[in-house]
């Protein structure tokens, strides 16, 4: 039964996209392609590192296990993290049949030092002032936001209620606040946060994976399902109740934003179809934050998705398929120069 729950929700949290598209077979050896040229991809883990690819990306089944050759879902939370001083990178690790948070040196690579002591972890954020890292575990038949140090240390503090399922947690630059969204029934989430010196849980809006703005505390960047099951990438004013949408396109989906150091682009997983029109995956893609210059930055055969940016903004980390013959998930680094 435990499977069964926590395969459900995860499905139900993919971001959708439908495309009438056959699927063919994938050369997952290769590093790039011509359109990716001039492009520098470096791999930071092996596939020793266990990179954790469970219920990550389907596209031989739809929600709930329907047969859907020309669908794909993926997982939209957070699944890799990097230290606010660019020196530490955090994923999460499968193995003995058990999901958790490991860190290892961004430019070193090397050995993997283990974070969380649970048993499944779905995902996570590194705090702004590098001590904590914010983590979703599923566990009793539901999914909770955890607290615990990201240095030393394995004491847990638990955020979410023993009968919610959260995901995606945030934290605050001071550190009081967590954000997150809660799952309200399938296919339906919101934006909640709480106050870690009242104990008070607030809710916002719609949405989910919210992406905080440091210095603008009332605003988010937030994904929300259209009624076609598409997702797009939304601007919300928490105080003042005004919604602009960033991003969106028939037929496609976006999730999970991040916003760069600078503040003026946002990265996002998003679906993308060959010249073919024969094999549908992710891609990650660019657009600044009025909604213009949208640009597709990686254009591999796999799936490439859970993108975050380097501290000082020129370059972003990624899970990718990209470089083994077996199509298994590492962590990739490459620039960014637009």
């Amino acid at each position: 039964m435990k499977k069964f729950l926590a395969a459900t929700f995860a499905l139900a949290l993919l971001g959708t996209a439908t495309v009438d598209a056959k699927r063919v077979k994938i050369d997952y050896s290769i590093i790039d392609v011509p359109e990716e040229g001039g492009v520098s991809f470096e791999r930071i883990t092996e596939n020793s590192d266990c990179v954790n690819s469970e219920n990550l990306v389907s596209t031989s089944k739809g929600l709930f296990g329907v047969k859907n050759l020309s669908k794909i879902d993926w997982w939209v939370n957070p699944r890799i993290a990097i230290s606010p001083d660019g020196k530490k990178l955090a994923y999460l690790n499968w193995k003995n049949r058990t999901s958790n948070v490991m860190v290892k040196d961004a430019q070193r690579g090397g050995a993997s030092t283990q974070r969380t002591f649970r048993t499944n972890v779905t995902d996570f954020t590194w705090s702004p002032d590098g001590k904590t890292l914010c983590f979703t575990e599923y566990r009793s038949g539901h999914f909770g936001v955890f607290l615990v140090e990201a240095g030393q240390g394995n004491v847990v503090r638990q955020i979410s209620s023993g009968n919610d399922n959260d995901f995606a947690g945030q934290m605050s630059a001071d550190g009081n606040t967590i954000l997150f969204h809660r799952g309200e029934g399938m296919g339906s989430y919101s934006i909640w946060s709480y106050d870690r010196k009242t104990n008070l849980f607030s809710n916002y809006s719609r949405g989910m994976t919210p992406c905080l703005i440091p210095g603008n505390p009332d605003v988010i960047y937030c994904a929300r399902y259209t009624d076609k099951r598409e997702s797009e990438i939304w601007r919300v004013n928490l105080k003042t109740g005004v919604e602009e949408i960033i991003l969106s396109q028939p037929g496609r989906s976006f999730t999970t934003p991040v916003l760069s150091p600078d503040k003026k682009w946002i990265l996002v997983t998003g679906t993308s179809l060959d010249e073919k029109g024969q094999n549908i995956n992710t891609d990650l893609f660019a657009v600044r934050v009025d909604g213009s210059q949208f640009t597709q930055l990686t254009y591999h055969p796999g799936n490439d998705l859970s993108g975050i940016w380097a501290p000082d903004g020129k370059s972003i980390y990624f899970l990718s398929q990209r470089g083994n013959v077996e199509g298994a998930y590492n962590v990739w680094k490459m620039p960014f120069n637009l």
